[in-house]
């Protein structure tokens, strides 16, 4: 009697551990781009020193002394400013308005842009013409003229600025999430979800949505970028985040004419303020490196 053959009976990976497996691999895949590597580790290192630095500031931010405009030395590592306060305390703490600001603005716009760019990618017609159409006169229309009219209508609270940001980005965002749901919208996925039966909301949101995850990704990190040098520009021009706020656009402001003889309350803040768009941008750059390698080799497979 020939042996029976005995059948493979290897368990499967369990779907959690193939899904971290998968992920990690992923993570790897992504910071073995050089950007990307370069972007993580300016970013964490400045993210810590937002959060850290306003534990470890040697004084507070907004107390003034009788002893303004003091160069570096082991008391004031960065000097004083015009008022006496210590500019290293200052940059320790000022980071936070710096990064919330425009993270909460780029989320508002988010919101907005993905429910209205889908919608009209996905319904088209009537409903795309309108909001295509409002959309164009809306980026015809300058950024800081908007922000003028808002401030000055309502004032410049941190609110104000958020929304006022978010509502100058969302139509650039709408335009792009608005393509790419016109490019997934024909495809077999999408046409089976109609076939079904489901609804406008399952479609949109389950099918479409996590298809254009890549797309969506790199815009909130070029978004983001875009929004800390604008936020920072209202800031320095006396739009945004007011005095005595230790911020670093508002930093850069108070300290800009002293820059040739006092350039430590002006370079430092300025410094970071550049320091963090570029690791953001060198992210954005590695995300769409990262899916345009991820695309290319399913088509190539």
């Amino acid at each position: 009697m020939s042996a029976t053959p005995v059948a493979d009976v290897t368990p499967p990976q369990t779907t959690d551990a193939g899904r971290r497996a998968r992920r990690l691999g992923r993570l790897r895949a992504f910071l073995s781009i050089p950007q990307a590597t370069v972007g993580t580790v300016l970013l964490v290192l400045l993210l810590a020193l937002t959060i850290i630095g306003p534990f470890v500031a040697p004084y507070s931010p907004n107390a003034i002394s009788d002893a303004p405009l003091l160069g570096p030395s082991g008391k004031h590592w960065l000097g004083t400013d015009t008022l006496g306060r210590d500019i290293f305390s200052r940059v320790l703490n000022g980071g936070g308005s710096v990064i919330l600001l425009p993270l909460l603005a780029v989320a508002v716009a988010m919101v907005i842009a993905i429910v209205v760019g889908l919608l009209s990618g996905y319904l088209g017609g009537r409903v795309d013409a309108v909001v295509t159409r409002v959309v164009d006169v809306v980026l015809a229309i300058p950024s800081y003229l908007v922000v003028l009219v808002v401030v000055t209508a309502f004032g410049s609270g941190s609110t104000i600025v958020v929304l006022t940001v978010a509502v100058v980005y969302a139509p650039y965002i709408i335009r792009v999430l608005r393509a790419a749901t016109l490019t997934v919208s024909p495809l077999d996925f999408v046409l089976a979800a109609r076939a079904r039966g489901e609804g406008i909301r399952w479609v949109v949101f389950r099918e479409i949505l996590p298809n254009i995850g890549p797309t969506l990704l790199v815009e909130i990190a070029l978004r983001t970028t875009y929004a800390i040098m604008f936020i920072a520009s209202l800031s320095f021009l006396g739009l945004g985040v007011q005095p005595p706020s230790s911020n670093w656009g508002v930093m850069v402001a108070e300290n800009r004419l002293l820059l040739l003889v006092h350039p430590a309350g002006v370079i430092a803040p300025a410094l970071l303020i550049g320091v963090l768009a570029i690791s953001i941008n060198l992210i954005a750059d590695a995300l769409t490196e990262f899916f345009g390698d991820r695309l290319h080799n399913q088509l190539m497979v």
